[in-house]
Parts: C-alpha cells; sequence; structure tokens
C-alpha cells in the first residue's frame, strides 16, 4: 500500500485480477479506498470491518463484497481468506453500466446462490493451486462464472438512499485522510485535524470513528508506522532516525501500534530481514 488513503492494487501476472490466499494474525488494514471491486472468501478465523460507517462481522464460508471507492477498514483476530480483487475499469469493459450498480455486502452460502458463489471461489483456489497447463483460461473461465452470478443475483441500481449529510461526511473524512497522507510527519492533533475541516473537536471524532472504525489519533499512528515498517525493509537507517524521520515522538504508543499491526517489534523485523539477506 503505496498511501493508506488510496491502495494501489497490483494484480496477479496472467489472470485477469489480484488473487491471493492471506493468513492473517491479529492485524487491523486502515480505512482506504480503491477503484476495485474487492472479495474475501472467509475460510477460517473471524473477520470484521466498517465500511462506508457500517459495521460488518464475517464468519467462515461466507463471503464479504466491498464496491469501488467504498472506504473500508478491516480486522482479523486471526484466520484465513482468499481475496479477489477486479478493477472497475476491467468491469465496466463487460458491464457498461457498472457504475450504477452495487453490490450486497454479505453473501452466505445458506441460498443455493450464495452456495454457488463460494463453490466457484474454492474451485478458483484449486484451479490456482494446481497450475496445471493452461490453467489461466480455466481461472479467467470461473472467474467470469463468478462474476456473472454476482451480477445476476446479488446486485442492485446505486441509488442514494441515504441522506445528502452522509456522503457529504465520508467526503470530509477522505479530504482528511488525504491531508494526513501529506502531513504524517509533521506534529498533528485532534485540533489541527477538526480546524482543517471547520468542525468541532467532539463533533470530528464522533464522525471519523464512525467511518473509519478508528480514531483519528489510531489512525494516525497507523499510518507513521506503515511508512516506518516500509523503510526498515529497505533502509539501514536506525530505528529511532526513521521514528523521527516519520513523526514518531512516542516510543511506547508507537511500539503498541507496531505490534498490533505486524505481530512484532521493529528491533526483530529488522533482525529478520537480516538474516533472510545472508
Amino acid at each position: 500500500m503505496s498511501t493508506v488513503f488510496y491502495e494501489t492494487i497490483e494484480e496477479t501476472p496472467m489472470i485477469p485480477a489480484r488473487f491471493e490466499l492471506v493468513h492473517s494474525g491479529a492485524y487491523i488494514v486502515p480505512a482506504h479506498w480503491h477503484e476495485y471491486l474487492e472479495v474475501l472468501y472467509l475460510k477460517n478465523g473471524s473477520l470484521s470491518a466498517v465500511i462506508s460507517a457500517n459495521e460488518y462481522e464475517v464468519k467462515e464460508n461466507q463471503i464479504m463484497v466491498i464496491n469501488p471507492r467504498d472506504l473500508h477498514m478491516t480486522k482479523t483476530k486471526g484466520c484465513s481468506y482468499l481475496l479477489i480483487q477486479i478493477s472497475a475499469e476491467k468491469l465496466k469493459s463487460f458491464l457498461p453500466h457498472f457504475d450504477q450498480l452495487r453490490f450486497e455486502t454479505i453473501i452466505t452460502a445458506a441460498s443455493p446462490a450464495g452456495e454457488k458463489l463460494c463453490q466457484l471461489v474454492r474451485e478458483l483456489e484449486q484451479i490456482w493451486e494446481e497450475h496445471s497447463d493452461g490453467y489461466q483460461i480455466l481461472f479467467a473461465s470461473r472467474l467470469y462464472e463468478f462474476l456473472f452470478h454476482l451480477y445476476r443475483t446479488y446486485s442492485f441500481g446505486n441509488k442514494q438512499t441515504g441522506p445528502l449529510q452522509s456522503a457529504r461526511d465520508a467526503t470530509r473524512i477522505t479530504q482528511i485522510m488525504e491531508w494526513v497522507r501529506l502531513h504524517y510527519r509533521e506534529t498533528i492533533t485532534l485540533n489541527d485535524a477538526a480546524s482543517y475541516l471547520a468542525l468541532s473537536r467532539e463533533y470530528f471524532c464522533r464522525l471519523f470513528k464512525k467511518h473509519t472504525g478508528q480514531t483519528f489519533l489510531e489512525y494516525v499512528n497507523d499510518v507513521r508506522a506503515m511508512h516506518l515498517h516500509e523503510e526498515l525493509l529497505h533502509s539501514d537507517e536506525t530505528i529511532t532516525l526513521l521514528m523521527e524521520k516519520h513523526g514518531i515522538t512516542n516510543y511506547r504508543v508507537f511500539l503498541r501500534t507496531f505490534q498490533h499491526l505486524y505481530g512484532c517489534t521493529p528491533q526483530k523485523l529488522r533482525k529478520k530481514r537480516s538474516l533472510s539477506s545472508e
């Protein structure tokens, strides 16, 4: 993730999407958005999400669908899931009215249509694991069959169902996320953020937590930790210098945030990197 506000997605070579089996410990992906339709199939464990200010719990053998441009945050306590991401531009080539479509968020195997979709995702995993000659053709075939059933059964018109204020608030959150992306190395306070949006501090705090599932300061700390994590993998500068570079002044809070995100300390990550390069 090059920035937390807007996620840049690298598609899997040889297939028309990003496809990945993810094994995750306790982990939080801070609020972000992208121009891809995202599908997660939970194989085991626990996964929750905040999508456009709504909270969801995903159970085993369920599918979660995140529509393009929806602001979302995910949290796991330990799970394995299959991830599929298909670009909106690609989908528009098959569905010219794709911009007017939305998809249901949680799909269960309780209905024949839901079980069909779950079965197709499992078949995609099998095709991918076997990697037999010409698997790319079969994979694309199953993927498009999955999209066909998703479209026919679980899509609906993208009409404004909520009040105008809700859309305005979501826009405010994306504006402050972009502001954080540009200024996270500096000292940032709640008052600064609230003033930037011309809101009271109390209203801003409620608004940010509602749309992202995190407090504003938790989000800022996550952004700083993710940038530092990236540098730890590629830079030989000391951890102290990297902390200063990325606006981190409270080591105790930073360490707690880093361990929450990555399951280890910065020192252990750097040691692991050194051992792997030998």
